[in-house]
């Protein structure tokens, strides 16, 4: 989709999973591949920020531009700053390495809700939200981003509070494109994976 990059958030180091969750193989495929040729249909920008393991994800992925962490720091904004620079599209889709069975469709909707927006994210009817799976515009995450981080605010709600336009999109706008759901299914740990 014109005007959209993608961004994979592998640089977890998989502490609770115990080894490196985005090589984990699922069905004989590592699960970060997985994810990689479901949004490559939406995308020919696509970056995977990385802790470790570059190596082996340039081998796997050379079309994509393999990014790794340049700050000694943990979490999604030390990987949001290493890689939001290397994004070209006006707007961003984050999905993360652990969600197997994202689906393209739902991608594009969000990236329709967030068009003239700062971003649009997930919401469910519980008032939780799914920021890293969520379209952002580019420039306008990269400031928030850039003024959390100078702030010493590590946390994305941080930057989330930075956003003044974001829609808020009902994942009961969502069954369409995914009738589970399953887009936010997360393997954070070993038993996660009875769900695959």
């Amino acid at each position: 989709m014109e005007g959209l990059g993608i961004l994979i958030l592998a640089g977890g180091g998989g502490e609770r999973f115990g080894g490196e969750k985005a090589l984990f193989r699922i069905g004989g495929k590592p699960m970060i591949q997985l994810v990689f040729e479901e949004i490559r249909k939406l995308s020919e920008e696509v970056v995977i920020s990385c802790r470790s393991s570059r190596e082996k994800l340039v081998k796997m992925f050379p079309e994509a531009k393999i990014v790794p962490d340049k700050f000694d720091k943990k979490g999604a904004l030390t990987g949001l700053m290493s890689t939001l620079p290397e994004i070209e599209s006006e707007y961003v889709a984050l999905v993360t390495c652990d969600s197997p069975k994202i689906r393209s469709e739902i991608l594009k909707l969000i990236f329709r809700s967030a068009q003239g927006h700062d971003g649009a994210i997930p919401k469910w009817p519980n008032g939780y939200i799914e920021p890293l799976q969520a379209v952002y515009n580019t420039g306008k995450l990269r400031r928030a981003v850039v003024e959390a981080w100078r702030d010493g605010k590590m946390r994305l709600a941080e930057v989330l509070g930075r956003l003044s336009d974001i829609v808020y999109l009902s994942t009961e706008e969502l069954i369409k494109a995914d009738p589970e759901l399953e887009s936010f299914l997360n393997v954070n740990l070993p038993e996660d994976l009875t769900n695959f």
